[in-house]
């Protein structure tokens, strides 16, 4: 299954945020859409 997604504002931004860090700690492959998504639900509140 696939959902696709559209993220705006200060979310757009916190989403961009993530994947700089991820890029940082871990070198050499640019972290796909999933992954930070998957970063972003585990840091999540809910």
């Amino acid at each position: 299954m696939m959902t696709q997604i559209t993220l705006r504002g200060d979310d757009s931004e916190t989403f961009e945020e993530v994947r700089e860090r991820i890029d940082r700690e871990l070198p050499g492959s640019e972290p796909s859409n999933a992954e930070v998504v998957r970063v972003l639900m585990d840091e999540s509140s809910f």
